[in-house]
């Protein structure tokens, strides 16, 4: 996620639920929530889902939103990982599998299932495989007057060229797309922005997600 001051992009209430993100083709499932969703009410039924380490982590953000934000997302993945294993969501351990990449702990055979989050403005996502490694990135459509400089030093030359090759008013939201990609495939693998510039490694799988307006998305598979 590129970091930006810039007010948070709404969703519509009627996407804020999370839900499944309903694309013909995609090899994973992704999931959906908005923070409109996340009533007092709701909130206390995720806290009580969050583990002692959770609970420090969450205390360790300062705004209200990257809170919520944060909430959204360890509810949403326990939710789903204990819907997908039929177990308790607040009973499930975690662990830094390669890479320092998060996995599942103590599953055995299960725990090979395979998860990302991902969150930008307003919107949280995860991504689940049953096996092959996932990676998952969003990005809120808003002003950002640096992208060019921020392009040049993690995108390949030719996604630049491709970039500046586009309408102006396009050149933004084409930006935002690859840097979508770049950062979905980079999670996939557990590597961090220093291996931007590597070529991509065989079998890496880029699908571009359709997310409310507003937003840009993409998901990852090895």
């Amino acid at each position: 996620m590129i970091e930006s001051s810039n007010p948070t992009a709404p969703v519509d209430p009627d996407q804020a639920a999370p839900h499944r993100l309903e694309q013909p083709g995609l090899p994973a499932t992704v999931w959906l929530a908005g923070l409109a969703w996340l009533t007092p009410p709701r909130r206390v039924e995720l806290l009580a889902l969050l583990s002692s380490d959770e609970h420090q982590r969450l205390r360790r953000w300062r705004q209200p939103k990257d809170q919520d934000r944060f909430l959204l997302g360890r509810g949403l993945l326990r939710m789903r990982l204990g819907q997908a294993l039929g177990l308790e969501p607040a009973r499930l351990r975690f662990c830094l599998g390669p890479q320092g990449k998060p996995a599942l702990e103590g599953l055995g055979s299960q725990d090979t299932l395979q998860f990302n989050l991902a969150h930008s403005g307003a919107l949280v996502l995860l991504a689940l495989h049953p096996e092959r490694p996932v990676g998952v990135d969003v990005e809120r459509q808003r002003p950002l007057p640096n992208w060019e400089a921020i392009a040049r030093r993690h995108l390949s030359s030719g996604d630049c060229e491709a970039l500046l090759a586009l309408p102006p008013e396009e050149q933004l939201g084409g930006f935002l797309q690859q840097w979508c990609r770049l950062e979905a495939g980079l999670k996939a693998t557990g590597l961090g922005l220093a291996a931007a510039g590597a070529p991509p490694p065989p079998g890496l799988e880029l699908h571009d997600l359709h997310l409310p307006e507003g937003y840009a998305g993409s998901l990852a598979l090895l």
